[in-house]
């Protein structure tokens, strides 16, 4: 990630906190068995060699997945991934939903902070109940707001036909080695995989 793809490690980082806490909560979740405790006990409960072990094999696999995410979201832009699900034969529904999520999501965080930042203004978070009273306005008036998003965009795109709302990008070139090298490494990992799994 940060020598080929020259992402910043700091924002690996924080792309990567979130993620990491539910996979730790699920490896906990694992790892502690009742009845167990060949390495840790805790009255009923414990850890034992068997669930460590499938705890650490969930932990790399859900951190090795979630890598592979944060790189794809941090090395390409969303509408190169709209028009790449196209090319590949994806549904148009699927994409249309991606699309208007995708701006959906801003939309929201935009009106968000405008609206935090009028409270903030006119003191609406000076107190705990204060704070508590303009929370409940804020999610009230986000959720106003997405419902009348929601409407327009309908609206707008019933009127064109049901017209996808992120525009196509112009077809790029496709590097035939890069495509026959990543499918490479993919068969290998793969292989290397199910050797490993049978041995």
């Amino acid at each position: 990630l940060a020598a080929v793809a020259r992402v910043p490690a700091r924002v690996w980082c924080h792309a990567m906190a979130g993620p990491a806490v539910f996979i730790a909560i699920g490896a906990v979740t694992i790892a502690v068995t009742f009845g167990g405790g060949d390495l840790v006990r805790w009255g009923p409960v414990g850890v034992d060699e068997g669930s460590a072990s499938r705890a650490l094999l969930v932990v790399s696999r859900a951190l090795a997945a979630t890598s592979a995410t944060v790189l794809l979201a941090a090395t390409t832009p969303m509408v190169d991934l709209l028009a790449g699900l196209r090319r590949a034969w994806v549904p148009e529904v699927a994409v249309d939903v991606a699309a208007v999520t995708y701006r959906m999501i801003f939309a929201l965080l935009d009106a968000a902070s405008a609206i935090r930042a009028a409270q903030a203004g006119r003191l609406g978070y000076a107190s705990g109940r204060a704070a508590r009273r303009s929370v409940g306005q804020l999610c009230a008036a986000v959720l106003v707001a997405a419902w009348d998003k929601a409407r327009r965009l309908e609206d707008g795109l019933a009127g064109r036909g049901g017209v996808a709302a992120v525009p196509l990008v112009p077809a790029r070139a496709v590097s035939t080695p890069f495509v026959l090298a990543a499918g490479a490494l993919v068969v290998g990992l793969a292989g290397l995989s199910l050797r490993a799994g049978l041995s």
